[in-house]
């Protein structure tokens, strides 16, 4: 299997270093930004095959990451999806409406986070390699 860059936007240590390692047990490549600001900078700079993002951040928060990504046609093809505690009813609307692909609720599941991940990349990071 082709593994991904993954870029990680998160502003809660304890949560941006389970994430990152879940990923890179799964051999992924992550990369990793405590706001939304340094995130944007990454992307540009490195171009991940797909961001997770925290909604509530300093700085720059997801919402305002989405909106500066987005004005690029590049950027509306990478999966961005929202990693948050926002799970009220009208939050994940809120969350697409500004250029997220999906919204994934913390805590995240460690058992099965890494498969919802991959499953927004498509092939060829979720096609099973042979051999």
């Amino acid at each position: 299997m082709t593994k991904a860059t993954i870029l990680v936007i998160e502003d809660d240590d304890a949560s941006r270093q389970l994430v990152t390692y879940l990923l890179e047990a799964a051999g992924h490549r992550v990369l990793a930004a405590e706001n939304g600001a340094v995130g944007v900078r990454i992307a540009l700079a490195e171009s991940p095959d797909i961001i997770l993002c925290d909604l509530q951040m300093p700085v720059m928060n997801g919402y305002e990451v989405a909106r500066s990504l987005r004005t690029s046609m590049l950027w509306r093809v990478v999966p961005l999806v929202a990693v948050t505690a926002f799970s009220m009813p009208g939050d994940r609307e809120k969350a697409l409406d500004v250029g997220f692909n999906d919204h994934l609720s913390k805590p995240i599941t460690p058992e099965t986070f890494v498969q919802q991940v991959e499953a927004f990349l498509g092939p060829p990071f979720n096609t099973p390699s042979e051999g």
